[in-house]
């Protein structure tokens, strides 16, 4: 096929496939793209003379149309799901600082606490011991270290609650 014959053919054609892809697309500039994807196709292609070029052209257009649409659905869903990646990976980031703001907080108020204190308050919670085994390590009685942790709780909390 010519040149010629191929302008000609396409001038009959392109209101009709215009047609098609406009009642996919509804917006001019999606239509364009499809039909001159087709006809771009449709000039690389060998045609015979016995062919219904309109009834191909009609029909790669629909299909070019349906391809379009499955891309931008396609694209559609992959920024959706990198939107709600990068929205957890957020949260996640934002609940880690405030675990470490809260864990510097804590740190800074035990470290107003007398020595005792802090090395009783710091095994219950960073070696998680309970009574015995620290009144056992620190040779304090169990009494006295039950008091000296509800004393020191106390004065974190009191500590924490100004900062806040």
């Amino acid at each position: 096929m010519t040149v010629t014959e191929f302008e000609h053919i396409v001038h009959r054609m392109r209101p009709k496939m215009m047609s098609v892809a406009y009642n996919f697309f509804h917006n001019d500039e999606d239509a364009e793209d499809a039909v001159q994807d087709v006809l771009l196709k449709m000039w690389k292609r060998d045609w015979n003379p016995d062919d219904d070029i309109m009834a191909l052209a009609t029909l790669a257009t629909k299909n070019q149309c349906v391809s379009m649409i499955r891309k931008q659905r396609l694209r559609l869903h992959q920024s959706l799901d990198e939107a709600t990646e990068n929205s957890t990976a957020d949260y996640d980031a934002d609940r880690n600082l405030l675990a470490d703001e809260k864990d510097m907080m804590i740190e800074l108020a035990i470290s107003t606490l007398t020595r005792s204190e802090q090395r009783i308050i710091r095994m219950k919670r960073d070696e998680a011991l309970d009574a015995e085994e620290i009144a056992i390590i620190t040779g304090i009685k169990v009494s006295s270290v039950r008091t000296m942790t509800s004393v020191a709780r106390k004065k974190l909390i009191k500590i924490i609650s100004k900062e806040i």
